[in-house]
């Protein structure tokens, strides 16, 4: 029963939505059925896990239907019937949490019935409510696109012959959400034709920039729209000064914008700066970390109430190469418990040995590392490349070859590992094992030979795969 849809729409109930189901199905105007109310009390008991083994459909069979014979059937069928009120569930909190939406369907009902005396204030509340949301994008244009609608017919139905706005409000608000929305399905398009290689066409969008061209003000009277138009140039371009534009905008009507559409707004500005960064403009590290400064200040980065780990190593990565130090410690420990549980510690003590490895703090980033068990293999070798290079820098050369030996295996048996990173991490082992060599060679004759030197940076530079590559190449150019 664990492993029933209704107990894994459950665990994701909060305390509040749970009690909130607890009262819908025990409202007759939701739910008559008194038998999914006996189910439900039982299930919700075993919250917010419901991992107990004291949750079986036998023992759910006994609750509802006390001495009756079991029979899978009839519980199977109370449990789909149970489901289907959870969903009524999360429809009814989402008509909640729309209110304009939720005004519309009203005076629909009331302008059906021609309700006179209840249209007016009905009318009045739909404008109060519609121009108080909190956003101004496409959202914004279509609620006063279906407002006006709705203010068209009421004014029909009470003078047919008379003048209404409404029908050219109707239209206006139509095309701005069109072309806002137009717009912000063609940079979706732009960015995943670049990332996975698709063929997405977005059709009449030539038109529409043709358009904007021709008509400036079109754009500069929305900010949304002025938004949107910068991030499709600099995707479709490249040119730095689209990428410019688009971060000021962001940074002055990112209030204009729902969360969801800040979120792709900035990942579309990071990618611009990856691809110059992995162009080999480490300038834009600056960038990157102004970016994500921005986005922790505005609680962009969460995702289901949580920071990603992958968001979390990217901030401590340009950190670091900033050698924003202190900032990046303040980080690691501010943002430790916005990370998801299960994945915490894990991050927590690979980006502190980080740190604390770049610091040149390298007993300190191997006492992180001590007695962690990596549960993620990413995490697991990550510590072992970071264990690696401190044992070469406080020259304990025994400790550096065994852990070499044992993480060569540990390459070799591990399955989670993709074949890039044992082929890059493994190189790396080759790379230091190499390097240590020439460093005790030059420790007990006075030098290393440097033909030897050279054919390790040749190595170097020449494998495609290979993790650390900045800081072999650093390695050796002190052996000189």
């Amino acid at each position: 029963m664990q492993q029933s849809k209704l107990i894994d729409l459950l665990r994701s109930f909060d305390a509040r939505e749970t009690a909130r189901f607890r009262e819908l199905a025990a409202s007759p105007f939701f739910n008559k059925n008194q038998k999914i109310r006996a189910l439900l009390d039982f299930c919700l008991d075993f919250g917010p896990d419901y991992d107990a083994e004291e949750l079986d459909k036998r023992a759910a069979y006994r609750h509802i239907y006390k001495q009756e014979e079991y029979e899978e059937l009839r519980i199977n069928n109370l449990l789909s019937d149970a489901l289907q009120l959870g969903y009524q569930l999360l429809a009814q909190l989402e008509l909640e949490a729309r209110r304009p939406f939720q005004k519309r369907l009203e005076l629909e009902a009331l302008l059906d019935r021609r309700a006179e005396k209840h249209l007016r204030h009905s009318t009045q509340r739909l404008q109060q409510l519609t121009e108080r949301l909190p956003h101004r994008s496409h959202h914004y244009q279509h609620e006063r696109y279906e407002m006006a609608q709705l203010l068209d017919r009421f004014a029909l139905q009470r003078n047919p012959r008379r003048f209404t706005p409404h029908l050219q409000h109707q239209s206006d608000a139509l095309d701005r959400y069109y072309w806002c929305n137009k717009l912000r399905l063609a940079c979706d398009m732009a960015s995943r034709n670049r990332a996975i290689n698709a063929t997405y066409d977005c059709h009449f969008l030539d038109e529409l920039l043709s358009l904007f061209r021709q008509q400036p003000p079109l754009l500069a009277e929305s900010p949304a729209l002025q938004t949107y138009y910068q991030a499709l140039m600099m995707l479709s371009s490249e040119e730095e000064a689209h990428y410019r534009s688009l971060r000021q905008l962001l940074s002055q009507h990112h209030s204009v914008f729902t969360l969801e559409e800040l979120q792709d707004l900035y990942d579309y500005a990071q990618n611009y700066c990856v691809k110059r960064i992995n162009s080999g403009e480490a300038a834009f590290y600056r960038d990157i970390l102004d970016l994500y400064k921005e986005m922790l200040d505005r609680r962009v980065l969460l995702r289901q109430g949580y920071l990603t780990q992958w968001s979390y190593i990217n901030i401590v990565t340009a950190g670091i190469r900033l050698k924003e130090f202190k900032w990046t410690e303040d980080f690691i420990y501010t943002y430790r418990s916005q990370l998801a549980p299960e994945v915490q510690e894990n991050v927590f003590t690979y980006n502190l040995a980080a740190l604390q490895f770049e610091r040149a703090q390298y007993q300190e980033a191997l006492q992180a590392l001590q007695g962690v068990e990596f549960s993620d293999a990413f995490y697991h070798m990550a510590a072992k490349m970071i264990q690696l290079k401190s044992y070469y820098e406080l020259q304990e050369e025994e400790a550096l070859y065994a852990l070499l030996e044992a993480s060569r295996k540990y390459i070799k048996r591990n399955r989670q590992l993709s074949t890039y990173q044992k082929q890059s991490n493994g190189n790396f082992l080759k790379m230091i094992a190499r390097l240590q060599k020439l460093r005790s060679r030059q420790a007990q004759y006075g030098s290393a030979p440097p033909d030897n030197l050279n054919a390790l940076l040749h190595r170097i530079d020449a494998q495609p795969e290979l993790a650390n590559r900045s800081w072999l190449r650093r390695k050796v150019s002190l052996l000189v």
